[in-house]
């Protein structure tokens, strides 16, 4: 009974949120939403360090769950806390503020209700209820460039959950159930249904995970919304997506036909964290480089979980250490917007003279997202990779080193030429921009996303090294 209260405060904390923000007081829908985002942050670590497992209700938790929730209520928690920065500044808002906190928490409460719940049929509602709560999100800012993201989003989003749909079914036609505990206990009864189910998952979950060629929404969507909503399609909303997938892919485990649905899993991921990687050095909007870099990783954070062992273990790791990194990024890309109101990357250079300390965060926010150690994104690559390795799938290696090669290489030249390149705009000293104040909340919640993705990755070393040995390296 406990363990329940736990789930229902998890989940009733940004439901309230939500409720409370609509009241018409000034004020009162950033105190909620910060209310409910700390509530959240505080249950869900006591449900990690407790070691939650089991079924509680209509509620299932194991580690990956445990993972999730602490990870989204910690972007959730400081998606708030920079709203309260970067939204007061957009001039003719798509609605009012209270709607926005509101829908944020709203969207929250679905992307937490998709990793607890006892049953695919409300992990589908779940996800599908994400994208009615986080669209007009995207279109916050009222240019024509936002609104026209936001239906794209919702178009391609939802028409991808109807192969999920598909998969649902196919579920329940084959196992005679839907509850996760029980599927994951016992062996499927029908290998081809639920190859079928795993397929429509890929397409269905994959669309809303960025996963290619089902990827059309995404740029669009992540460059044009509000930097703190950004941070939450990429640091959660994906990771999210994927988790429903990979619930989907584990019932496999075991039958004749795993090892097929193993290879086009590697086969999608790859190919997605490849052309991404390449994508992204071309780009010129630097919110659509930080979405193709989520996109990238996304493909490997799939490939992992697909391998299993500790290629699953080092999804993990870059699940988490991934959303810490990636909404550092989008917050500094906030800094830089509002001080340059413009994201084109001809326009925005000579960051580091002008905004010094979001310069140099968004530059060790780009290196952490692209597997620099020694932050966590690096162990989560290295241990896929090792995986790889073990299990003597060479091709799989090489293309991997080379997705990890071209992102990291393609997203820094990018970023460190924007920061630290000559500005055309005059300033005091004579072309150099005078520096400017920084918000002092802009600076410090993202140097604290980026120090729990370094301290992920500091703890985690020991495990890289092991793995490393095990190579000879």
């Amino acid at each position: 009974m406990d363990q329940i209260i736990l789930f229902a405060v998890l989940l009733g904390a940004p439901a309230a949120g939500a409720a409370v923000s609509l009241l018409p007081r000034d004020g009162i829908e950033l105190v909620a939403s910060v209310a409910a985002a700390a509530t959240t942050v505080a249950v869900s670590t006591l449900v990690l360090l407790l070691g939650t497992s089991g079924v509680f209700g209509y509620f299932y938790a194991d580690g990956l769950t445990r993972i999730m929730v602490v990870t989204i209520s910690a972007v959730f928690l400081t998606s708030v806390g920079y709203s309260a920065f970067y939204i007061k500044r957009i001039k003719e808002p798509f609605m009012r503020f209270r709607w926005y906190y509101s829908l944020v928490d709203l969207f929250t409460f679905t992307m937490l209700l998709a990793v607890t719940v006892n049953d695919f049929g409300f992990v589908w509602i779940a996800i599908e209820a994400t994208t009615v709560t986080s669209a007009l999100l995207v279109a916050l800012e009222r240019e024509r460039t936002s609104i026209e993201a936001a239906w794209r989003y919702t178009l391609i989003v939802s028409a991808g959950l109807v192969a999920s749909l598909l998969s649902v079914i196919l579920l329940y036609y084959s196992q005679g159930s839907l509850a996760i505990s029980q599927l994951l206990e016992k062996s499927p009864s029908s290998d081809l249904l639920m190859a079928l189910a795993v397929g429509f998952a890929l397409v269905g979950y994959g669309t809303k995970a960025g996963i290619a060629p089902m990827h059309a929404w995404l740029p669009d969507a992540h460059s044009e919304a509000p930097s703190p909503v950004s941070a939450m399609f990429s640091g959660i909303l994906l990771p999210t997506s994927i988790y429903a997938l990979v619930r989907t892919f584990e019932l496999l485990r075991g039958s004749a036909v795993f090892s097929q649905m193993q290879a086009l899993l590697i086969g999608f991921g790859v190919f997605t964290a490849l052309l991404a990687a390449v994508i992204m050095s071309s780009q010129r909007n630097y919110k659509r480089m930080l979405a193709y870099s989520s996109m990238e990783n996304m493909g490997v954070i799939l490939v992992g979980f697909a391998l299993g062992g500790i290629g699953a273990i080092g999804a993990v790791i870059q699940v988490m250490s991934h959303a810490f990194g990636k909404s550092s990024a989008f917050y500094e890309a906030g800094n830089i917007l509002v001080a340059y109101d413009s994201k084109s990357m001809a326009e925005v250079q000579g960051v580091a003279k002008r905004l010094r300390l979001s310069g140099y965060l968004f530059t060790l926010s780009c290196l952490c997202v692209t597997g620099a150690p020694p932050f966590g994104v690096f162990v989560g690559e290295f241990m896929i990779l090792a995986q790889a390795m073990s299990v003597g799938n060479t091709t799989l290696v090489i293309l991997l080193a080379v997705a990890y090669m071209y992102a990291f290489i393609g997203l820094n030249r990018q970023s460190i030429r924007m920061i630290y390149g000559e500005s055309s705009a005059a300033g005091q000293d004579g072309g150099r921009p005078a520096p400017q104040p920084e918000n002092w909340a802009s600076v410090a919640i993202p140097l604290a996303n980026l120090t729990v993705s370094l301290v992920i990755g500091m703890y985690m070393l020991p495990a890289v090294l092991h793995a490393a040995s095990g190579f000879g390296l």
